[in-house]
């Protein structure tokens, strides 16, 4: 089995890993816009129907983050891109909205991921690329069903969301290679950091808390160790975060969603993410997928922990810190709306569970081989290969991933994001799906006035459909769409 190297190995994991976003990719063709999409987006699509400047729509999408900042939410840097959907220039570009979902998660997690091991832990690049590579299957095709619409699918959710998660981990990437380098390549690197971690202070605020307590213990520790000289150019990225941060919270609009929102108290909050936290993680999260994960990632942590001289000596901190992030992340919109229940927030947290996990199971595995390697005779090391328990520990997974995918698949085709896909591509659905909105958009983009009807839509597939108008002129996504399309109103026809 001298076949199964790292190398061969992080060369069939990213063959697998992209043959399954293919039929995330297909079926986005047949993708359209929908509720929020058309509320946020009208003044811009305006702007683009009359002027057809690219000015006059950056202009707008800034207006409207304007009159958000005192009138509703502070967070302005999600108000502009949310403004800024591939609608707003034409309906079939909505499609590109998965390209740059799938896309920012997929390489921020594996920059992230290089970052960490490799620059930090001198751990070899294809190991680094198959745990990278198992993160992200395990976060993008084991989420709910709704969390693959809102995560992937619904710009206006995604972007919000999944667009400023990933830009936060090309932001922490930076900032390590920053940490990594010496002279004007580490200036570089934090002139990046400090453009993202502005625009991350003003995105949403579950990604916001996260990065603003992570960046508090980095701070922390620099000032426990009397290193602040050394990482004195640390604060100007730092600070340009902190900076968004503090304007985003302190926006007049805030007060005014919390006064129509049912928000619990922030204690309560505080409490009850805890709570929540634990009880998604022994329950909904934690099923065999990412058992198997950990499985996966066990051996491979294990033969990159003896290529490294870091000593792992705090495990139970880890893993509680890991715990607390985790847990922050869910204690916004608790704050908010008292709930954790739309699919995009519930996407956010599932994905940073999956990472926050692997990285602790690499951290405990770590210090597992420091005590396992004391009073050992050490032991020669290869980079190029791995030892003969490693291959039959991996060859395992593989034929379990298998036979347990297969048992899951059977009785529920929607059980990964991509059998789903599949499923709405193979009977249908989706192609349904999408001729009947290209006929509406027909409609709506004609000159026809009045009130417009058009008929209920055919199929509702399960990666592409997130909300639909209704038979209700006065309905608030009606409202929204006529305002995009600058008609007098659109309903739903009834079933006579």
């Amino acid at each position: 089995m001298g076949y199964i190297t790292p190398k061969a190995l992080a060369r069939a994991a990213t063959a697998g890993y992209a043959l399954t976003l293919i039929p995330l990719l297909l079926i986005a063709r047949y993708n359209f816009p929908s509720a929020d999409d058309y509320s946020f987006g009208d003044t811009c699509r305006y702007a683009w129907r009359t002027t057809h400047s690219v000015w006059q729509v950056l202009k707008e999408a800034f207006l409207l983050s304007w009159e958000s900042y005192f009138n509703w939410m502070g967070s302005f840097t999600s108000e502009v891109i949310s403004a800024l959907h591939p609608a707003v220039f034409r309906e079939d570009l909505y499609s590109i909205t998965t390209w740059i979902m799938l896309g920012m998660l997929t390489f921020s997690t594996a920059y992230l991921l290089k970052g960490i091991l490799v620059k930090v832990f001198k751990a070899d690049k294809y190991m680094a690329r198959i745990v990278a590579l198992s993160v992200l299957f395990v976060s993008i095709q084991c989420l709910t069903r709704q969390g693959r619409v809102e995560a992937f699918y619904w710009y206006c959710g995604s972007v919000r969301y999944i667009f400023l998660h990933s830009t936060s981990l090309f932001f922490y990437g930076m900032m390590i290679r920053a940490a990594c380098s010496e002279g004007k390549k580490r200036m570089r690197y934090l002139a990046g950091a400090s453009v993202l971690g502005f625009l991350i202070g003003g995105g949403n605020q579950m990604t916001s808390l996260n990065v603003a307590i992570i960046l508090g213990v980095v701070l922390a520790y620099t000032v426990w160790s009397k290193r602040r000289k050394e990482y004195k150019a640390f604060w100007i990225p730092i600070g340009c975060f902190y900076f968004g941060f503090i304007v985003s919270a302190a926006a007049p609009g805030n007060w005014v969603r919390a006064s129509g929102t049912a928000g619990m108290g922030m204690i309560k909050s505080v409490m009850v993410s805890f709570y929540y936290c634990l009880d998604y993680v022994l329950g909904e999260w934690t099923g065999w997928p990412v058992l198997l994960l950990i499985g996966i990632l066990v051996p491979l942590f294990w033969h990159m922990a003896q290529q490294t001289d870091y000593d792992f000596r705090y495990p139970a901190v880890m893993v509680l810190f890991g715990y607390c992030l985790v847990s922050a992340m869910i204690t916004p919109p608790l704050f908010a709306v008292g709930n954790i229940e739309a699919g995009r927030l519930q996407a956010l947290i599932f994905f940073m569970y999956i990472l926050v996990l692997s990285l602790c199971v690499g951290y405990v595995t770590g210090w597992v081989r420091r005590q396992w390697d004391k009073g050992r005779t050490a032991q020669a090391f290869s980079e190029t290969s791995f030892s003969m328990n490693t291959r039959y520990c991996l060859i395992g997974c593989l034929l379990f991933f298998l036979l347990a995918s297969g048992l899951s698949i059977i009785p529920d085709s929607h059980y990964y994001a991509f059998t789903s896909a599949v499923t709405d591509l193979r009977n249908g659905s989706a192609k349904a799906y999408g001729e009947a909105m290209a006929q509406r958009a027909e409609l709506y983009n004609s000159d026809a006035q009045g009130i417009l009807e058009v008929a209920p839509l055919p199929a509702e597939p399960a990666l592409l459909y997130f909300s639909d108008i209704t038979p209700d002129v006065d309905d608030w996504q009606n409202k929204a769409l006529a305002r995009f399309y600058q008609k007098e109103g659109v309903i739903v026809k009834t079933a006579e």
